[in-house]
C-alpha cells in the first residue's frame, strides 16, 4: 500500500501551516496590559488589564448591572451600569472594586484614585478611567 503523502512533502507542509498559523496569531495576547499614565483618561473591555505605574495592575471583570438608556431612544431614566474590577497590588494582594457609573464612580486602592468616566455602547462595551495618585 502507498501511502497518502510523501513524509518531507508531508513535514514540509506542515510546518507551513505552522508558520501561518504563527503569523495569524502574532500580536494577538489578550492577557497583554497596556501601561498608564497617571492623568490621561484610558480605556478598558472586559478582561483587558492596565498596568500601574507602581507594578500594580488594573483588570475589567465585568459589567454585573447595565440599565442605560441606549443611543436615539427616549427614555424617562439616563440609568446607570455597574462595573467589575479587580486591583492586584505589586505585592499580589487583590481588591475587588465595584464602581456605580452615576452614584460611585470613584475609589481608593493602593495609593491610587481611581475614577470611571464613561461606559460605551459599543460591543463588548470600554470603560474610560482616570487614574490618579492620593
Amino acid at each position: 500500500m502507498r501511502p497518502l503523502l510523501h513524509a518531507p512533502f508531508a513535514a514540509a507542509l506542515l510546518s507551513g501551516v505552522l508558520a501561518l498559523t504563527a503569523c495569524a496569531h502574532a500580536g494577538q495576547n489578550p492577557a497583554a496590559a497596556q501601561a498608564v499614565t497617571p492623568g490621561q483618561a484610558f480605556r478598558l473591555a472586559r478582561g483587558e488589564s492596565a498596568n500601574l505605574p507602581d507594578r500594580s495592575r488594573l483588570r475589567f471583570v465585568a459589567i454585573s448591572a447595565d440599565s442605560r438608556c441606549p443611543p436615539k431612544v427616549q427614555c424617562i431614566w439616563a440609568g446607570d451600569a455597574v462595573l467589575e474590577f479587580e486591583w492586584t497590588g505589586a505585592d499580589g494582594a487583590k481588591s475587588a472594586l465595584s464602581f456605580n457609573t452615576v452614584s460611585d464612580a470613584r475609589k481608593s486602592v493602593g495609593g491610587w484614585r481611581i475614577e470611571v468616566q464613561g461606559l460605551d455602547f459599543a460591543t463588548p462595551p470600554n470603560a474610560t478611567l482616570k487614574l490618579e495618585a492620593e
